[in-house]
């Protein structure tokens, strides 16, 4: 690190800082401009502003086309990269201003970029390797500040997932004394993190479940064509009814019953397993609607059969629940009917709105990494060994 970047933080109790997250749902970049604290044990971290930038239509389908599998050139892809960061500039710009922030205020940016491909240990091929395109030296470069990113291909070098990185997060920022905590994250994948109380980082479990909103958000755009990127609270999946037979065929895909460490993406519940559902459904002359609400109760399925799974047995206390849908009334309601009496709440009761959370975690590893704290669970990403995790590039001086 530069002698002037570090002397600009070192001096500092207090950062102002924006993490930028796009998910694997890639419908747009999320920005939360975050206040944190410097002290390495008990940092404390406040959401100031967030905004949300949908990508431009052009760019969503070429990034769709890009991680389904389209044929494309190494062009086609420098070329998206550069769209990318262009658009995680824009939502940088974006929050700043939605906050009256002064841009070179900013103490550092963390972006995740945009994941097009992930295919960690384990997945079948002979090389592990993940693809976040946008890259950090870009985003430096066009906001002039200092920019952490490429979170996950050094883990992925020594053997690990890439993912979940949130946990570290978790444990840093939310694990309590008195209580045994998962924070659930239904995202493009859903993931969870079982915090047991007064742990130390080697007792948190950690793994992607399954399909979060995927598969739903596939089916909807393909179902309801023009009526949005997703179905908005949950209303058309809410009127359907699940098919049973269907999400029991479904939960055979050997991905449930693997032992964490496990990470998923589009290379499992991608289109083809998406048109599986449907195809199932249909062919018990299920309407669209029932479609979306069998997609729905896999998704709730699979995070509770991994909990019953994966977890100790009773010894999970509440339920917390982040990322899209801890706002889509159908999965929120089947969630909490499937746990109780476990308490499910949204993430907000712990002061982080639910659809910032991931951004204010890319913000947060981007602290560690300036500061050279190992920002990653080895027990989690199953990695050789903890890394620092992170590229830094530096920002206009």
């Amino acid at each position: 690190m530069s002698h002037h970047l570090w002397h600009s933080l070192v001096g500092k109790d207090r950062f102002t800082c924006v993490g930028l997250m796009s998910g694997t749902s890639m419908d747009g970049v999320d920005a939360a401009l975050v206040a944190m604290t410097a002290n390495p044990e008990h940092p404390r971290v406040e959401v100031i502003e967030f905004s949300s930038l949908p990508y431009p239509d052009s760019l969503r389908e070429s990034l769709a086309d890009l991680a389904g599998g389209a044929a494309v050139t190494a062009e086609d892809v420098a070329l998206l990269s550069t769209s990318v960061a262009v658009a995680f500039a824009g939502a940088f710009f974006d929050v700043c201003r939605r906050a009256g922030q002064e841009p070179r205020a900013i103490d550092f940016v963390g972006s995740h970029g945009q994941t097009v491909a992930h295919v960690p240990p384990g997945s079948g091929s002979p090389v592990a390797g993940t693809l976040q395109i946008g890259s950090p030296a870009m985003i430096a470069a066009l906001t002039g500040v200092t920019t952490v990113g490429d979170f996950r291909s050094g883990d992925v070098a020594i053997g690990g997932q890439g993912a979940p990185l949130a946990p570290y997060c978790d444990f840093m920022l939310r694990r309590s004394h008195s209580t045994n905590r998962v924070i659930l994250n239904i995202g493009g994948i859903s993931n969870l993190t079982y915090l047991p109380k007064g742990g130390s980082p080697e007792n948190v479990i950690a793994f992607d479940a399954g399909p979060g909103n995927m598969v739903v958000d596939t089916l909807f755009r393909a179902l309801f064509p023009a009526r949005g990127a997703y179905d908005e609270d949950g209303v058309r999946a809410r009127a359907g009814t699940p098919v049973r037979e269907v999400v029991e065929r479904m939960m055979r895909h050997p991905y449930f019953v693997a032992s964490p460490p496990k990470s998923a993406g589009h290379r499992e519940f991608g289109p083809p397993f998406a048109w599986a559902l449907k195809t199932a459904a249909d062919a018990e002359n299920a309407s669209s609607e029932d479609v979306l609400a069998t997609a729905v109760a896999l998704t709730i399925e699979t995070i509770v059969d991994a909990m019953q799974r994966f977890l100790p047995q009773g010894g999970v206390d509440e339920v917390f629940v982040t990322g899209g849908g801890a706002r889509n009334r159908a999965m929120f309601g089947q969630l909490e009917a499937a746990l109780a009496p476990i308490p499910v709440e949204p993430i907000d009761a712990l002061g982080i709105p639910a659809e910032a959370k991931e951004a204010v975690d890319f913000a947060f590893l981007a602290r560690e990494s300036l500061m050279g704290r190992s920002n990653v669970l080895r027990a989690v990403t199953g990695a050789s060994h903890a890394l620092v995790l992170g590229t830094i590039a530096r920002g206009t001086e």
